[in-house]
């Protein structure tokens, strides 16, 4: 299955795209994810080290001006979350036949980010 087109490079909840497939109706909608976890407490390795230990290791060779780069990136990123410039979010697929909804959360897939800072959300 594939859609023809694709999300808006700037996305709000609810936003919806669909595709057909056999005579059904296949469409993708945006959920916001209700959980309150800022990016650094949900991704591991979130803010960059030169330590080879941790999980933001940046890799081998970086130097400190690569570092002082990637932390402040990790900060516009999080600047941009706490002012609700981007979300984190789910997409649900909503399948139905001649406009009779068959299964309204057939699938989804959670944790995506939506208007994430320099993404265009496809």
């Amino acid at each position: 299955m594939t859609f023809r087109e694709s999300f808006d490079a700037y996305v709000c909840e609810g936003d919806v795209i669909t595709t057909e497939v056999d005579g059904f109706t296949v469409t993708a909608r945006i959920v916001r994810d209700v959980t309150p976890d800022a990016p650094d407490k949900r991704q591991d390795g979130f803010w960059p080290t030169l330590d080879p230990q941790d999980a933001g290791y940046i890799g081998a060779g970086k130097t400190d001006a690569d570092l002082e780069t990637a932390k402040a990136r990790a900060k516009s990123v999080m600047d941009a979350w706490e002012a609700d410039d981007w979300f984190y979010c789910g997409i649900v697929l909503t399948v139905s036949r001649a406009g009779i909804i068959l299964d309204g959360h057939a699938a989804s897939l959670w944790g995506i980010e939506a208007n994430y800072p320099d993404s265009n959300n496809a």
